[in-house]
């Protein structure tokens, strides 16, 4: 990448956030080097590659105080889309999809041996996004992966927290 480069931060409707590097000899080339679940930490990551001081804006992050939906689940009440406990207020919708499904589907053992391809259809959420919000889970404690799965054998998750 050439020194004339900035970092602008773009927003997707999956509610995620990626981080480019736009060409400032031509505006319309960018490249995305990086994708984050949350602003703030793309926002420090672009100021950073610019070498300009972090500019948070606490203002624009509390203007969003409604999760971004999906244009399938657009005329839905934000009560079915996120769970009613404090502790899982923070999940994204998906997180929250996934989380829901594996609590239904628990065993005595408070565990759930499935397929990626079975659990996102059951969470409805795409195959390709199930593997960060997995991730996710398990990073803030909701989950934990007993079993990768594999071709030959389904995963197994431990529910955490009931």
């Amino acid at each position: 990448m050439t020194t004339g480069n900035t970092f602008k931060t773009i927003a997707f409707d999956d509610g995620s956030y990626a981080v480019a590097s736009v060409d400032a000899g031509d505006p319309r080339k960018f490249e995305v080097v990086a994708t984050f679940f949350d602003i703030d930490r793309a926002r420090d990551y672009a100021a950073k590659e610019s070498n300009k001081p972090s500019t948070k804006s606490p203002a624009r992050a509390e203007a969003r105080t409604e999760p971004r939906r999906s244009s399938a689940n657009q005329d839905a009440p934000a009560s079915a889309v996120s769970p009613a406990s404090d502790a899982t207020s923070d999940l994204s919708e998906r997180q929250a999809a996934v989380l829901k499904t594996l609590r239904s589907r628990r065993n005595e053992n408070n565990e759930v041996e499935m397929r990626a391809a079975s659990l996102a259809s059951a969470a409805k959420i795409p195959l390709g996004s199930l593997h960060s919000v997995l991730q996710s889970l398990e990073k803030k404690n909701f989950i934990k992966t007993a079993r990768a799965g594999s071709a030959k054998a389904p995963a197994i998750y431990e529910v955490l927290e009931g």
